[in-house]
């Protein structure tokens, strides 16, 4: 059975992490999705779907604060990680 690839720079919502990207990366069903901020992360093309209206809406204003702070303002992908394992504040 062969999956298809996605597009690249479709927007998807990864239902695993329930995150919206871009796709930046396709081959043989994985994907590399990444968020306005910076972050990427891979996933299964089985696991994707299209946002819906809210997912959209959110996903475009993160694409337009940080254009506006700037691509030194972005994180790598090891910052990612950090920020993903910090605990909540109290």
């Amino acid at each position: 059975m062969t999956v298809p690839n996605p597009p690249l720079g479709t927007i998807a919502v990864d239902t695993f992490t329930n995150a919206v990207g871009a796709v930046i990366e396709s081959a043989n069903g994985l994907v590399r999705l990444q968020h306005p901020n910076g972050c990427s992360w891979k996933a299964y093309a089985t696991n994707l779907r299209p946002p819906g209206p809210g997912e959209t809406r959110r996903y475009e204003a993160a694409e337009r604060t940080w254009a506006h702070l700037g691509p030194a303002r972005r994180v790598t992908d090891g910052q990612c990680r950090e920020q993903a394992i910090r605990p909540l504040p109290s």
